[in-house]
């Protein structure tokens, strides 16, 4: 699908891919494609796929994905709640809290360390500021209200355009709702904070009753890109306005404050400002949080369930390269899509394939185009067999059995499922009452977000038998602590799953014994029993997903995750686009083109690059259009023989092919500036430098 570049494009994207348009369409170029893909029932599985099947994944992905955006939403809402609270009040009280005897008025900066590589954080606190604040039972007074900037290094080269876009990031509002007109020949300069404080001295009289002057926040994003000396600047002219101007600064930064500001700034800067210092959660304990609430959670169901390959993905991504809240979201969503580009995901959620009426399902399995997909299904159903056909040649008799067979397949992957989330909180529940009771867990190295991967594996049968083992050992008091922390755990879980009710009677009726039971060998018999319990609960509810039928479905399973999606080989993919362009069309393995293709018939700009890595560090441009010129003659001599012919008109073809060839030459040699293979030198205006030597064959 084309796009379209305009205002919403993000120019810091790294790649953007513009694929051709189709020269004979008509009409202006509306980057619609994949409205006319759904339309014309396009399907990358031609082959094995049902009529429409990829309009009805299209729909179930998008029903799928936003399910489980908002439950991760949700819980990362949830965890930056504190500290937004927390944010909140300290900027409500900046001007509140004020040390007395101070020689002059401290400047308040909010430091939120971590807070740049999540913008929804810093999106969730600018709302909460902007709109009416939660007054704190304690306070009498209601909270100031709050008008927001921002500031981006990109709009601060210099301390004039700063303080431009900070004042103007202000005084653009109409005080009061009204809109005053200023006279350009009458009015303050536009990058004068003498402007922002006559703004700020008309809200602050048109406020009503006991309301307190609005404060002035300004967010610095990204604020270890901003540059030194302007940023001292800045700080000095609003220092000295303070508390005329009730100028809150909020500094989002990615590494902490403390280090950061004392290595950057002078201590003439830092004896300026007040800083409150706050930390955004983040790390593994972050991400462990929201992988453990989405999919190990039994009081929420996700359509489909990643499996251990996007898992490990997504900790390495996490803890490698970007540690955000957005990296985590793009991953799962990615992952999604991956997951619903399988023909068979058409029955995630039942099966009706997304039809209105029950009678369309059947209807659409018993047309003739969708037989390959039936075969697939019924193989993978029951393995491989000779199917029966009717006398249309379908080859399955009973649609209403196939429906039957996969809902049935349904109602088991989700039992599955839930036995398997409940095991592995068991299991971590009693990881950490041993732990807490003084006992060394042996055997147990992986981290929680490795145990959750290999749990999709059946891959903790020795962490549950030693966690087994050492509850055969526990004394008849550690039992009943350990007992109680399973009970209260259990209590909290919905009480309607049947899966639960099997655990929480063995947890209840060992209790009992024990409590019966006390004056007797101390409860040693009680404890190797229920030891004994865990170890083969563990053992049968950890199993393999992978091993139920239809998992797929339901089930992204060891599928490797698509990481060229996030980071393309944009080099490697340009070079081998140049070195062979017939392996970028869609054509036909018995096609011409389709094998490797001399020089003399490959594109310009694949004939300069082919001459590119044939010369040395430094290329002289004439001699490399000399050889540009051998080949481009060569295919003329194999298009149309020369006829020897030397009149007039004959010399100006050849003056006119020169041209030509001038032209398609200078086309190449930009085309290959344009992607980075040429670089410009001053010291030789008539040689060009080369970007890329080591390519492989």
């Amino acid at each position: 699908m084309s796009f379209p570049l305009g205002e919403d494009v993000d120019a810091s994207q790294p790649v953007i891919y513009i694929p051709p348009r189709d020269e004979t369409a008509t009409g202006p170029d509306t980057g619609d494609e994949t409205d006319q893909l759904l339309a014309e029932g396009y399907s990358p599985f031609d082959e094995r796929d049902l009529p429409g099947g990829y309009v009805a994944r299209f729909k179930l992905y998008r029903a799928a994905w936003k399910k489980c955006l908002a439950r991760v939403e949700h819980i990362i809402s949830s965890l930056h709640a504190p500290v937004v609270d927390e944010i909140v009040r300290s900027v409500h009280r900046a001007y509140d809290d004020v040390l007395p005897g101070l020689p002059y008025p401290e400047l308040p900066i909010i430091a939120i360390s971590g807070s740049s590589t999540s913008q929804g954080f810093i999106a969730n606190l600018a709302s909460r500021l902007e709109a009416s604040p939660v007054e704190d039972s304690e306070d009498e007074d209601p909270p100031p209200s709050s008008y927001i900037t921002h500031l981006y290094p990109s709009d601060c080269s210099n301390i004039m355009s700063t303080m431009k876009t900070l004042v103007s990031g202000f005084v653009d509002r109409p005080p009061a709702g009204q809109d005053v007109k200023r006279k350009p020949t009458t009015s303050l300069s536009s990058h004068d904070i003498e402007l922002l404080k006559v703004w700020h001295g008309v809200h602050r009289d048109a406020a009503e009753g006991p309301e307190p002057p609005p404060q002035l926040v300004v967010f610095l994003h990204e604020f270890e890109q901003f540059d030194e000396a302007v940023v001292q600047d800045l700080f000095y002219i609003c220092s000295s306005y303070v508390p005329q101007l009730p100028l809150i600064f909020v500094l989002a930064l990615s590494s902490p404050h403390n280090s950061f500001l004392n290595a950057v700034y002078p201590q003439s800067v830092l004896s300026l400002l007040r800083v409150d210092a706050f930390t955004v959660p983040s790390g593994t304990g972050f991400l462990e949080e929201v992988v453990t609430k989405t999919f190990f959670d039994l009081h929420f169901e996700p359509d489909i369930m990643v499996g251990p390959a996007t898992l490990d993905f997504l900790t390495d991504f996490f803890c490698r390269n970007s540690a955000s809240a957005e990296g985590v979201l793009l991953i799962l969503q990615l992952a999604h899509l991956k997951h619903f580009d399988e023909p068979l995901t058409a029955f995630v959620r039942d099966g009706q394939l997304d039809a209105p009426i029950a009678e369309l399902a059947p209807k659409k399995l018993s047309d003739p185009k969708a037989a390959a997909f039936v075969s697939s299904l019924f193989s993978w159903s029951f393995g491989p067999q000779k199917l029966a056909s009717n006398e249309e040649g379908w080859p399955v008799n009973d649609v209403a059995g196939l429906l039957a067979s996969i809902a049935e397949a349904r109602t088991d992957f989700c039992s599955h499922l839930r036995r398997l989330k409940l095991a592995f909180g068991m299991m971590r529940k009693v990881y950490e009452v041993i732990l807490d009771l003084g006992y060394r867990v042996t055997g147990t190295e992986m981290t929680s977000l490795e145990m959750m991967s290999a749990s999709l594996k059946g891959g903790l049968a020795r962490e549950g038998k030693h966690l087994g083992t050492i509850t055969r050992k526990l004394s008849g008091e550690k039992l009943s602590i350990l007992l109680g922390e399973l009970r209260s755990f259990l209590d909290e879980l919905p009480d309607h799953l049947d899966e639960v009710h099997e655990a929480q009677q063995c947890v209840t009726t060992t209790a009992a014994l024990l409590e019966d039971d006390k004056e007797s060998a101390d409860g040693a018999q009680i404890a190797d029993e229920f030891g004994d319990w865990l170890i083969g609960y563990f053992q049968e509810h950890i199993i393999n997903l992978e091993d139920l039928r239809l998992w797929e479905i339901w089930h992204t399973g060891s599928t490797p995750f698509p990481s060229e999606m996030i980071n393309p080989a944009s080099r490697a993919t340009i070079v081998s686009a140049l070195l062979q362009p017939h392996t970028f069309l869609s054509l036909p393995r018995d096609h011409p083109m389709a094998q490797r293709l001399p020089i003399l018939k490959l594109p310009d700009a694949s004939i300069l690059f082919r001459r590119y890595l044939e010369a040395g560090r430094m290329i002289n441009v004439y001699d490399w259009y000399e050889s540009f010129s051998q080949v481009i003659e060569s295919q003329r001599s194999h298009l149309v023989p020369a006829d020897g012919e030397d009149s007039n008109g004959h010399v100006d073809e050849e003056e006119d092919w020169k041209m030509h060839v001038q032209a398609r030459f200078v086309r190449a040699l930009h085309t290959l500036d344009f992607v980075g293979l040429v670089k410009h030198t001053g010291r030789k205006a008539e040689h060009v430098m080369r970007t890329v030597y080591d390519v492989p064959e």
